[in-house]
């Protein structure tokens, strides 16, 4: 085995394996010295090559959204609570300094989250997101012809409400629902309007899978324990079977100590009280 530094790959063809001759440049800051391109070239004989993909931090998506970088493209932040110059926005893993290890990934964004922890985001809106909920949703139906003299970034309006799913069900399957206290409505999935055609998934700007990843409203007890969809399923006496993840409980949600996540509470309970039409 031959070690062969400071080349930088090119192209390979015909058995070569073509590169550029580095030398190391003058040191930054911090002392390192980067590799520079010295205008030379050699060929190495290959008979077999193995492409190592290189990643590193995508500095235009940071300086767009008004976040800070420092002198290698990489957005600053705070390393104790690892919040980047823009309030309540957190870098962390790969995207805070390039390639690393799962372990420094993970350490990184348990600092995120007890920083986050205590964040309420209905009591939060961003100064250049639209806080008129029905804005975006009046825009609907607007086409724009010339999109380079758009004041817009987005045409619907996906930084404040996305209800896409909602809209290209041709049975009405996705239902958005307005849960008290939450600033944006939630959508439910019907499992009964449901005949799994994925039009929700195809246009879903998430890669989500909304038939399948809502939380869903099941008619049917049959169709509850067939499923493996977390949702609800409304019982006699005013209980709710209620799947979360791979544990199945009976709740009494009209109790806000039940032992539901109140989120969840909350928005079945504005189910029954304003969309009982959807119970079956």
């Amino acid at each position: 085995m031959e070690f062969r530094e400071l080349l930088a790959p090119v192209g390979v063809k015909d058995g070569l394996l073509t590169c550029r001759v580095m030398e190391l440049g003058a040191p930054d800051a911090s002392g390192r010295r980067s590799p520079v391109a010295t205008g030379e070239t050699v060929t190495v004989d290959a008979d077999t090559v193995i492409t190592a993909v290189g990643e590193k931090v995508d500095t235009a998506l940071y300086t767009s959204n008004g976040l800070e970088v420092d002198s290698r493209g990489q957005a600053v932040i705070n390393p104790e609570t690892m919040e980047s110059s823009v309030k309540n926005v957190f870098v962390v893993g790969d995207g805070q300094k390039g390639p690393g290890t799962v372990m420094e990934a993970i350490a990184g964004a348990a600092k995120a989250a007890n920083a986050i922890q205590n964040f309420d985001p209905s009591t939060f809106v961003e100064k250049n997101i639209n806080s008129d909920y029905q804005k975006p949703l009046s825009k609907r139906g607007d086409l724009c012809t010339d999109c380079t003299s758009c004041t817009d970034s987005r045409c619907l309006g996906c930084a404040t409400v996305c209800e896409t799913c909602a809209e290209v069900c041709p049975n009405r399957a996705n239902v958005a629902v307005a849960v008290a206290g939450m600033r944006q409505r939630q959508i439910i999935h019907v499992d009964g309007l449901c005949n799994e055609c994925g039009n929700c998934a195809v246009f879903c700007p998430y890669d989500s899978r909304p038939y399948l990843d809502k939380f869903t409203l099941f008619w049917f007890r049959e169709d509850f324990d067939h499923s493996e969809n977390q949702g609800f399923l409304c019982l006699e006496g005013g209980r709710t079977l209620v799947r979360t993840d791979s544990t199945v409980e009976e709740y009494d949600v009209s109790d806000p100590a039940c032992g539901l996540e109140d989120g969840l509470r909350r928005l079945i309970c504005a189910v029954y009280e304003n969309y009982s039409y959807l119970l079956g």
